[in-house]
């Protein structure tokens, strides 16, 4: 079945979208216009990297959909691969791996954890946008399908993400996006505040049952929450199961926006927000999920009833800006990461 898959992948793919030869660093900086190259990354031969000479990124294809890279050109991934699992694929549960994955909320066993483990399907729609089509995933009736669109000059990335009910009865579910990023960096959540004279004007901080209020790691502010990795500490040595690093936040922001600042270049994550939607786990739009090994910045959409053959959409755009600088107080914070969000101009 792998092998079907597998040549499926082969004869979906439209060979005039692809580039045939291979460019040196420099000259890939160069470029302005967008280019898609099938290569081996990390031990997956199936991988399409998207490049327009101002950002990159890899998109894996042997499992997922997956997107394991993403970096400013000439500069490191700000996506995290956890070695020891990179380049395999077809295991009998449910790998980490690290990167970008598209899940579904309520968290459940059975159906958030579903297997990602195979082959997927691809197609170049265009000189800049490639679909990849997962597996179907019966235990949880659905199946995921992701566009990734690099456009051409541009320091964004599109991401649509699809889940459709490939089941014979309704489903309700959440589409949930989470880059999970390198460590040693500092995570940004925007808290909204409304008027302090209406009644019921309330903000949303979610804390999971292994939250430590007091960890280092969090900054509250009143309108911003920051999140520094590099506070976070080893688990003791031999801790099993929950361990002591391992920490987790929500908040019901409306504002659209996360970031994370890694090695002096902001990535930027935008996505729509409805007002009037249900949204999972106590009402959590954004929710950071950090250990000692890596760290998640994870939006989330509304609970969404889809009858069979209908689909939940999911877009989002991810912005780099590379030589970023964040100030520490949180009013200086501020005002440069609106600056940065003042930059971008989402059309969803």
């Amino acid at each position: 079945m792998v092998a079907a898959a597998a040549a499926a992948l082969n004869t979906l793919v439209h060979p005039v979208s692809l580039v045939a030869q291979e460019r040196s660093a420099p000259q890939r900086e160069a470029m302005a216009h967008t280019q898609i190259v099938k290569e081996d990354f990390h031990g997956w031969p199936n991988t399409y990297r998207l490049s327009n000479g101002v950002i990159e990124t890899q998109v894996v294809t042997d499992i997922g959909p997956r997107i394991m890279d993403v970096h400013a050109a000439g500069g490191p991934n700000l996506l995290y691969v956890r070695q020891s699992e990179a380049g395999k694929g077809g295991e009998n549960e449910w790998v980490q791996r690290g990167g970008w994955r598209l899940w579904i909320a309520p968290e459940r066993r059975e159906t958030t954890y579903a297997l990602d483990n195979a082959p997927c399907a691809v197609e170049v729609l265009n000189a800049d946008t490639l679909r990849v089509t997962g597996p179907p995933q019966p235990a949880a009736g659905i199946q995921k399908i992701v566009e990734v669109t690099l456009r051409s000059g541009e320091s964004r990335l599109r991401i649509v993400s699809h889940i459709k009910n490939i089941s014979d009865h309704p489903l309700t579910y959440a589409a949930w996006s989470l880059p999970v990023l390198r460590p040693g960096g500092r995570a940004f959540v925007p808290q909204d505040v409304g008027s302090p004279t209406a009644f019921d004007a309330i903000r949303r901080l979610l804390l999971w049952s292994y939250t430590k209020i007091a960890d280092p790691r969090y900054h509250f502010g009143d309108r911003l929450i920051e999140i520094d990795h590099t506070q976070v500490k080893p688990a003791p040595t031999g801790q099993s199961g929950r361990r002591d690093d391992e920490s987790k936040i929500g908040v019901d922001s409306a504002q659209g926006w996360v970031a994370y600042l890694l090695d002096g270049t902001l990535f930027l994550k935008r996505f729509p927000h409805d007002p009037k939607g249900n949204y999972p786990d106590g009402g959590a739009t954004i929710e950071v999920y950090s250990s000692h090994e890596f760290l998640e910045l994870e939006n989330l959409g509304p609970l969404t009833t889809i009858a069979p053959g209908q689909e939940i959409v999911l877009p989002e755009d991810w912005w780099l800006f590379p030589a970023a600088s964040v100030p520490k107080d949180e009013p200086g914070a501020l005002q440069v990461l609106n600056e940065f969000v003042g930059r971008t101009s989402p059309r969803w």
